[in-house]
């Protein structure tokens, strides 16, 4: 899609979340957010056709406002009067950031007949807070393309390893037929990033000699000499 056929809040929004582990302004994650909420915008042809970018964004939220109790009381504060698809971008980022307040919430919107049509994705988050032991995309192995992205866009936010020793991972898994579009996927992503971000450049090459053959050779590959 030409970039003039964009979203608005994509064209907006998006080179600011790409590179947003450079200059960290956790308000930036409600403008993003404020300006997604339109009654318009997540309707436009874009999302229509890229729902899992909607998704992405949601997670990127929610990386931002972790641990920002201030920034995750105001996302809450939009639930009521959002549009439905905004509502639920606004419980996937709760996924992510959310924290004890918003459990108690999740009773309060539960309880409340306008937000019947979310009722699944309300247990769910509710469950999924209420687990001490409960999961970020970077503490698990990467098992789809999907997942992969949604490390990258964490990668984006906090310009941690964590999340590229999860997409390196996948480099050392055996060659099988499942794995084949895995391992293509995040040969291309890996390599288009790194050519990006000079920061991804020195990470990798940091922590490289810990990486078993596979993932080792692969940077050799895209790495070609030292910085």
């Amino acid at each position: 899609m030409p970039p003039n056929q964009l979203p608005p809040s994509i064209a907006k929004f998006a080179p600011l979340a790409t590179y947003y582990y450079q200059a960290p302004i956790a308000l930036l994650g409600f403008g993003m957010l404020h300006e997604l909420l339109r009654e318009d915008a997540t309707a436009h042809p874009f999302f229509e056709a890229n729902p899992h970018v909607l998704t992405i964004i949601a997670a990127q939220l929610g990386d931002i406002a972790a641990g920002k109790g201030r920034i995750v009381r105001r996302y809450e504060a939009e639930f009521a009067n959002a549009p439905f698809f905004g509502r639920k971008l606004i419980l996937r980022a709760m996924a992510n950031c959310g924290d004890k307040e918003t459990s108690q919430l999740l009773d309060d919107w539960l309880a409340d007949p306008r937000f019947t049509d979310h009722r699944a994705e309300l247990e769910a988050l509710q469950q999924h807070l209420a687990d001490d032991q409960r999961k970020h995309v970077r503490d698990l192995p990467a098992q789809t393309p999907a997942d992969l992205d949604l490390l990258w866009a964490n990668f984006f936010i906090t310009g941690e390893y964590a999340p590229i020793a999860r997409i390196l991972d996948v480099f050392d898994l055996p060659d099988t037929r499942e794995t084949e579009v895995l391992k293509r996927v995040a040969k291309w992503s890996l390599g288009s990033n790194l050519q990006k971000h000079p920061w991804l450049v020195e990470l990798v090459t940091k922590n490289k000699y810990d990486r078993p053959a596979g993932s080792l050779g692969i940077i050799a590959e895209l790495i070609l000499t030292d910085p």
